[in-house]
C-alpha cells in the first residue's frame, strides 16, 4: 500500500478549487496534475529519530520497572490453609454465619476471610504506556514508506512479478528503474528499521503481555501527577505529545478520507484511460476536496460506439457500457478495497484494492505511486470495452477464446461452455468481449448480458 503516495494526490485538491473532470484533465496535460505520484521525496525523518531515540531508555525502564499498586483484598479461603488471618479479616469471619459448621460439640469456622496482596498493573499511566508502544510503532510505518520508496527493486515495482517467470520480467522491466535510488533513503530506512525492531521487542515483554489483557487507552492523555513528577513516565508522556505535533503536520488521512481519496484517484484515473482511448465527455460533474465523501453519479463519456456511464463512491465503481448499435449493455463493478483487515468480496467482475493481491484475473493493486499499477488499471478499462476485428462466420461456430466448438448462441451473444467466454458481435466484423478469464474458470458467468 502506498499511503504516501495517496496523501500526496490528495493535496493536489487542497485549495478546494470547484472544477469538472474535463478542466481536471486539461490541467494533466499541461503538467499541472498528475495521477503518478513518485513518493521518493524526503520526509525529514531526523527530529522524530532523534526524539524516540532519546525518550526510547525511558519508555525501556517503564516496561522494565513500571509504577503498580499494591492491591490488597480478603478472599475465602479454609481454614487449615489460611496463613495470613488480620484482625480485620477475623471481624469478618465471625460476622458471616455462612462460614461457620458444627464438629461434635464445637462451631468452628469451615472458611475464613484473609488477607491476600498483589501487584496492581492496571493504572492509567501504564495503559497509556502500553498504547505508546503501539502508536510509536505504527506512527514510523509512513516515514519507512517515504524512505523504502527512494530505493527501487523489481519486485515491488511489477506487483504480479512473484508469478511471472523470469523472461516475461525481462520483457517488461524497465532500465531507468533503479537510476533513481537514493542512498540517503537507505541510511533512513536503516535507521527507522533499527529503531521500530526496538521497539518491536518491547511487546514480547512481561508488561505489554500483562497490559494487553487490560482496557486499551484511547484519546489524548492527560498529565497526571505520575506524569509530571517521575522522570521516566514524564518522558513517555512527552513522546506522545510530540508524536501527534509531528505528525499533525503531514495532515494524515484517516481511514475514512482514504476511501474517499482512494474512490477519487481511481475513478478520475479510470476516466482519464477512457479519453485516452478516443472517449469524450458527454455528461461532467464538479467537485472540490475529494477527501470528503467523494462520489461521481451518472459521469457519461462516448465515442459512437459505445456510451460509458460511471457512478462512483467510497466502495465500488459501476461502469455502464451500452451499445446502441446492438441495442444491449453491459455492467461492470468494480470492488474499492481500501481496509486490508477485511478480504475483498468474490462478488464483483474486477477489485482494485491498495494493498497487494493474489495474481488472479479480476484483482490489480493500484496505487498513485507505482505507474505499473496504473497500466493495469487501464486494462480494467480495456476490459469494459474490448473490441477488435474477427470474423462472424467463423467465430459464431468456434469459441474465440478457447477454440472449443461448443459455442452457445444466446440470440444476441454467445457463451462458450468450455471457458466461460461471452462475447458478442456488433457487426460480421467487430467483437465485442464481454467475459473471459485467462487463469481458472474463478468467475461467475456475467449475469447482465
Amino acid at each position: 500500500m502506498s499511503v504516501a503516495s495517496l496523501e500526496k494526490f490528495n493535496k493536489q485538491f487542497s485549495a478546494g478549487e470547484l472544477r469538472t473532470v474535463a478542466q481536471l484533465l486539461q490541467a494533466e496535460k499541461k503538467g499541472e496534475f498528475s495521477f503518478y505520484i513518485p513518493t521518493s521525496d524526503k520526509l525529514d525523518t531526523a527530529v522524530l529519530v532523534d526524539r524516540i531515540e532519546s525518550c526510547l531508555p525511558q519508555l525501556i525502564e517503564v516496561v522494565r520497572a513500571p509504577y503498580i499498586i499494591l492491591k490488597s483484598e480478603y478472599t475465602q479461603v479454609r481454614t487449615e490453609l489460611a496463613s495470613n488471618l488480620t484482625p480485620q479479616g477475623i471481624q469478618m469471619t465471625v460476622k458471616d454465619p455462612k462460614l461457620w459448621k458444627k464438629k461434635g460439640k464445637k462451631i468452628v469456622p469451615e472458611y475464613v476471610y484473609a488477607k491476600t496482596n498483589e501487584d496492581e498493573y492496571n493504572t492509567y499511566e501504564n495503559r497509556v504506556v502500553r498504547s505508546l508502544i503501539d502508536k510509536v510503532i505504527r506512527f514510523l510505518n509512513l516515514p519507512m514508506e517515504y524512505a523504502k520508496d527512494g530505493v527501487k527493486n523489481m519486485y515491488e515495482a511489477y506487483f504480479q512479478s512473484s508469478s511471472l517467470n523470469k523472461l516475461d520480467l525481462v520483457k517488461l522491466i524497465d532500465s531507468d528503474l533503479y537510476k533513481n535510488s537514493d542512498p540517503r533513503s537507505f541510511t533512513d530506512y536503516k535507521k527507522l528499521f533499527y529503531l521500530r525492531g526496538k521497539l518491536t521487542q518491547l511487546r514480547n515483554s512481561s508488561f505489554y503481555k500483562i497490559m494487553s489483557n487490560c482496557p486499551r487507552f484511547s484519546g489524548r492523555p492527560e498529565a497526571t501527577n505520575l506524569f509530571i513528577h517521575n522522570a521516566n513516565y514524564h518522558g513517555c508522556f512527552k513522546l506522545w505529545r510530540f508524536l501527534d505535533e509531528f505528525y499533525a503536520g503531514l495532515s494524515l488521512l484517516t481511514l475514512e478520507q482514504q476511501k474517499s481519496v482512494y474512490c477519487a484517484f481511481v475513478s478520475l484515473a479510470m476516466i482519464d484511460c477512457y479519453v485516452r482511448q478516443g472517449f469524450k465527455i458527454t455528461r461532467d460533474v464538479q467537485f472540490s476536496q475529494i477527501e470528503k465523501d467523494f462520489r461521481l453519479q451518472d459521469f457519461c463519456l462516448s465515442n459512437g460506439l459505445f456510451n460509458v456511464v460511471i457512478n462512483a463512491d467510497p466502495d465500488k465503481i459501476t461502469v455502464l457500457v451500452q451499445c446502441a448499435k446492438m441495442r444491449s449493455q453491459q455492467t461492470t463493478v468494480i470492488e474499492l478495497h481500501t481496509d486490508i483487515s477485511e478480504p475483498y468480496s468474490k462478488n464483483n467482475q474486477f477489485v482494485v484494492s491498495m494493498h497487494k493481491t493474489d495474481y488472479s484475473d479480476r484483482a490489480a493493486c493500484v496505487v498513485p505511486g507505482n505507474k505499473n499499477s496504473l497500466k493495469d488499471l487501464e486494462s480494467i478499462v480495456r476490459c469494459t470495452v474490448f473490441t477488435f476485428e474477427a470474423d462472424k462466420s467463423i467465430y459464431s461456430r468456434l469459441c474465440l477464446i478457447c477454440g472449443s466448438n461448443v459455442l452457445d448462441d444466446k440470440g444476441y451473444f454467445y457463451k462458450c461452455e468450455d471457458c466461460g467466454a461471452v462475447y458478442s458481435f456488433i457487426d460480421d466484423k467487430t467483437v465485442w468481449i464481454n467475459q473471459f478469464n485467462v487463469l481458472t474458470n474463478e468467475e461467475e458467468q456475467p449475469k447482465n448480458i
